[in-house]
């Protein structure tokens, strides 16, 4: 019998071991693919009109991809020659040399990562002009993408996996040369000692976890996190992650053992059997299930962010883009051009047309706190605007209209895009401006978190004042002028938006006017486009993430059921019959998937939450909706191999 024999038996015979690796290696390449020839496809850069942006995108997440690929390939690689040492100890034992050991490894992992490849490239080029419309509809964008065979993505893609298949390959040749016979023939013979929970390790636990939580959920009103964001956030995900650890170390451990004090739940005949090894094996799996937790926790973070900023686009800008159309008067001719278009358009009626006034200061306003993105990042320059065109916006704008104010008094209004503002901050604190000769002091009475420019970061900061007071300015500063349109459908309104860019593009070429015309549609659009980008990219990563971890648990699960076949050979024949073994087998791989689900979730909930405080921005039911379709997909895992492993022990 040749090597080539013996290869082509192996793989036959332990397929079924290998399919989930080759079908989760397969689907990471699959994906790898897409994201490497969406990035290389001249169709979607041209349309989107922002390769800038997508093509880095698409790239740092294609790298991303690419290393936790690699890393799963190697765990899993290890993983399945862990398995076989007792069969490769076996041939060495009847005479086999080393090298061609070593070499039928070799070529049985070369033989399924190469089959894993080409499918992978395959199925990807079958299905990449799918995946492109998913992308440009995420994006807001109508258009039909052509079909194209993407050469370039196939040779980057053939040749990075075929480095990464060639070393792990190497991996199962050196085997013979790591391990002495002996090891190979007791890998599977290693028992596991009943090991009691320590109490320390369990308190460390909760008091790791507890103030990682607290510092997350305070995060957003603390100061020390403005001044060492990047400092407190490795010391919160590193406490979060030991006590992840030392959870199911010894708290989980801890929670087992007092099951088993009780004595009406431990001694029936099922949790008996349930609960006899669980405390040991949760242990030994302390780092896997740590891994899987964060892993879970990084994939519905992603994907809850990224949906919850897609979900909530609408909402998001018509608060930071109050008006369909701002422009500032540049000129009469261009002003009616622009106006006579608007109203002269039957598919977007009109519901306010309006006009108002305000000047651009330079005022002193150090004793002020930092709003990030807002006005201290530009030079305390702020837009100022009369206490009556400030009303007459709020009328239009259905918001709250202002008192009186004193001559000596004034109100902030901002809104910063990241949020996490307070209102009351700046209360009482003093801003200067000023005027020949002289300054204006003015005292902060109130602060209005709003927008009522489109574009806030040409205006980061509003001050409104009192009439009399702004009458006086108005002789030291220049008026400019502002056109505003509010009309209805105006998300769908990129149409009529392309005419007006037709008319104002040669005002924009003319910098000495200062002209600046911002869109509802266009803001809407790019907001779209990126965020329809990022779910995009979170929850194609998130489907890897998901495929191999749940791929690992299923690997460390068959392996321990493999062990655990005569214990419940024994049971059966004492008169324990299938059902209720099935029903133990399910009760203890039920924790095994559930623990580091429910611990992602944890971690998940109050990252998400603290971002919730930090954006202003509702996360509650598009992160409810991305856990439940996480966790459903999580849930075919422990249902396939629930199915598997039953087959094994049970059959």
């Amino acid at each position: 019998m040749t090597l080539f024999n013996i290869v082509a038996k192996n793989l036959k015979h332990y397929f079924k071991h290998y399919f989930l690796y080759v079908a989760s290696m397969t689907f990471s390449i699959l994906i790898y693919f897409i994201f490497v020839s969406l990035q290389h496809n001249e169709q979607i850069t041209k349309l989107i009109d922002r390769g800038d942006k997508v093509g880095p995108a698409l790239f740092a997440s294609s790298f991303i991809l690419l290393l936790f690929v690699s890393i799963f390939i190697w765990y899993s690689n290890s993983f399945f020659i862990k398995k076989r040492k007792q069969e490769i100890g076996l041939y060495s034992l009847l005479g086999v040399q080393k090298k061609a050991i070593g070499k039928m490894i070799f070529y049985e992992n070369f033989l399924l990562s190469t089959i894993a490849l080409i499918v992978g490239i395959v199925i990807g080029e079958l299905f990449s002009m799918l995946f492109s419309m998913i992308l440009v509809k995420l994006m807001g964008f109508s258009f039909l993408v052509q079909f194209s065979l993407n050469i370039t993505a196939v040779i980057q893609t053939f040749i990075i996996f075929l480095i990464i298949t060639f070393f792990t390959s190497l991996q199962g040749y050196y085997i013979m040369y790591r391990f002495q016979l002996i090891d190979l023939f007791q890998a599977r013979n290693k028992g596991q000692s009943i090991v009691k929970p320590s109490v320390i390790i369990t308190l460390l636990s909760l008091v790791f976890i507890g103030i990682s939580y607290w510092m997350l959920w305070n995060a957003p009103d603390s100061k020390n996190w403005d001044d060492h964001f990047g400092r407190n956030l490795l010391i919160t995900l590193g406490m979060m992650v030991i006590g992840s650890y030392f959870l199911f170390h010894s708290l989980s451990g801890f929670f087992v053992q007092l099951l088993q004090n009780n004595k009406a739940i431990y001694y029936k005949w099922k949790n008996l059997l349930t609960f006899t090894q669980l405390k040991s094996r949760l242990r030994s799996n302390a780092v896997m299930l740590t891994t899987i937790s964060v892993l879970n926790a990084v994939t519905l973070i992603a994907f809850g962010f990224a949906y919850t900023l897609y979900y909530n686009t609408l909402g998001t800008m018509e608060e930071f883009i109050p008006y369909s159309y701002q422009y500032e008067i540049a000129s009469k001719e261009m002003d009616e051009q622009i106006t006579n278009i608007i109203r002269n358009n039957k598919e977007h009626e009109i519901i306010f047309d309006d006009t108002f006034d305000y000047i651009m200061a330079k005022g002193n306003a150090d004793s002020l706190e930092e709003i990030p993105g807002g006005y201290s990042y530009y030079d305390n320059q702020f837009a100022v605007m009369s206490e009556t065109a400030y009303n007459k916006l709020a009328k239009q704008l259905k918001r709250e209209q202002i008192s009186s104010l004193k001559e000596n008094e004034t109100i902030i209004v901002n809104k910063n895009f990241i949020g996490s503002q307070d209102e009351n901050e700046n209360n009482g604190k003093p801003i200067s401006l000023p005027i020949t000769n002289k300054e204006i002091h003015l005292v902060v009475a109130d602060s209005k978190i709003e927008s009522l420019f489109n574009n806030n970061t040409v205006h980061p900061a509003v001050l409104i004042i009192n009439d009399i007071i702004y009458e006086k300015l108005k002789n030291e500063y220049s008026i400019i002028t502002s056109h505003i349109f509010k009309i209805k459908n105006e998300k769908d309104s990129a149409p009529l938006t392309r005419k007006l860019w037709e008319i104002t593009g040669t005002y924009l070429s003319n910098i000495e006017t200062g002209f600046n015309f911002h869109s509802f549609s266009d803001s809407y659009g790019e907001a779209q486009s990126v965020y329809g980008l990022l779910i995009f990219i979170s929850s194609f990563l998130g489907l890897v993430f998901l495929s191999a971890t749940g791929s690992i648990i299923y690997f460390k699960i068959l392996t321990e059921a493999e062990e655990d076949r005569k214990r419940y050979t024994t049971l059966k024949k004492v008169g324990m019959n299938r059902r209720e073994i099935k029903r133990v087998i399910a009760k203890q791989y039920m924790i095994f998937f559930l623990l580091p689900l429910i611990v992602g979730i944890a971690h998940s909930c109050i990252m998400l939450s603290s971002l919730s405080k930090i954006m202003d921005i509702n996360f509650i039911t598009p992160v409810v909706i991305s856990t439940i379709i996480y966790s459903i997909l999580y849930g075919c895992y422990y249902i396939m191999t629930l199915i598997t492993s039953n087959r094994l022990v049970n059959a």
